[in-house]
């Protein structure tokens, strides 16, 4: 059921029309011949640092007993290298380079360390942590700045296609977005922010995936911003919450309002999550429709849309993306889902009496 709620916007690939994808190119190309030299050879340096990256990522695929991709996996779609040149890739547009660049120059360099520090790892790691290592590391984890902390077994149909990570045992982080600047959305500040978030948050994967390889197990950091996994349906998995109609995770603590990143790690005896107990989102969500009336670009609809894989999200990608680029990274959906505007458990009490007093009226 966790893994069949998948609903993401990163893997949103299979839904474009070919009209969408005639016109979207049209728009590339015509904004890829207004750039000046300068902006051309900054986005092709991005480019090219982008494809070292996901080089490196494939290469994961190769390692002896690594876990990859399964049927049904989805492809990851984004951010496209051979878009970036065009500046129609988000958030790599020149415009958005100048606000958020250090931001994504320095998300890129941690995910390129994330696996070039693979090699650090004990040659034999540990496997069982007892609950002081444990304990030890969650308060590290939560002195850094990580809000929540889920453990689950790696869903491999949320590896992406050509991706694979070299443990399926998952600690999967939170990190909360912060209130008022998502109230500004869509804005610079909202947007600096968010990527901010992102940034701090590799940083700190990075930092704890050290802290466990010097405590003698063997970690791989999953770095938020693309990542090598579907995020939502993972944290799902780990029981923190469920996904939004809008493809977010939602939380008791924080709504829609957090980054995810996770390190997969060679510790077997986690406290694995065997529950979740945020199903009711899904109901709600479906009487609820907010993010789709106040979505500025009309990209969340109602009723799902059936990908050749199989999934189903309900997100129009093609929609959604130019909007994020051209409008600071949007975040509208995260600003005015009901789950950000009032408390969790009060949405829940209130919504859970409605279908009681409804099945009643019906017997």
């Amino acid at each position: 059921m966790i893994i069949g709620n998948i609903q993401g916007l990163t893997a949103d690939s299979e839904n474009k029309s070919g009209s969408n994808c005639s016109s979207n190119h049209i728009e590339l190309t015509q904004m890829g011949k207004e750039m000046n030299v300068i902006d051309k050879v900054i986005l092709k340096k991005i480019q090219s640092k982008v494809s070292h990256w996901f080089d490196l990522e494939r290469s994961l695929a190769k390692v002896p007993n690594s876990y990859g991709a399964v049927e049904g996996s989805p492809e990851k779609s984004w951010p496209n290298p051979e878009k970036i040149p065009l500046g129609g890739e988000v958030p790599f547009s020149i415009k958005n380079y100048f606000i958020v660049g250090k931001y994504l120059k320095s998300s890129i360099h941690q995910g390129v360390k994330a696996i070039q520090s693979l090699d650090q790892n004990p040659s034999t790691p540990k496997s069982t942590i007892s609950p002081d290592d444990l304990d030890t590391f969650e308060n590290q984890a939560k002195t850094l700045g990580i809000g929540v902390i889920g453990y689950a077994k790696l869903p491999r149909q949320v590896i992406f296609k050509d991706r694979a990570v070299i443990y399926d045992n998952v600690i999967v982080l939170l990190k909360e977005m912060n209130r008022d600047k998502i109230a500004k959305a869509p804005s610079v500040e909202t947007f600096k922010m968010v990527m901010g978030t992102y940034d701090s948050l590799s940083k700190t994967v990075n930092t704890l995936s050290g802290y466990l390889r010097k405590m003698g197990y063997g970690a791989q950091g999953g770095y938020p911003l693309g990542g090598l996994t579907l995020f939502p349906p993972l944290a799902a998995a780990a029981g923190l919450g469920w996904n939004g109609r809008h493809g977010l995770l939602i939380t008791p603590q924080y709504g829609p309002r957090q980054r995810i990143a996770a390190i997969y790690t060679s510790i077997d005896n986690l406290p694995f999550s065997k529950t979740n107990n945020h199903a009711w989102i899904g109901d709600f969500c479906d009487t609820c429709g907010r993010c789709i009336r106040t979505c500025p670009a009309k990209a969340i609809h109602k009723e799902s849309l059936i990908h050749k894989s199989g999934r189903r999200t309900h997100i129009t990608r093609d929609k959604c993306l130019p909007f994020f680029v051209n409008k600071q990274g949007c975040t509208v959906c995260v600003k005015e889902c009901t789950f950000n505007r009032k408390n969790y458990e009060d949405i829940q009490k209130s919504f859970l009496h409605m279908q009681e007093k409804r099945v009643s009226k019906n017997h």
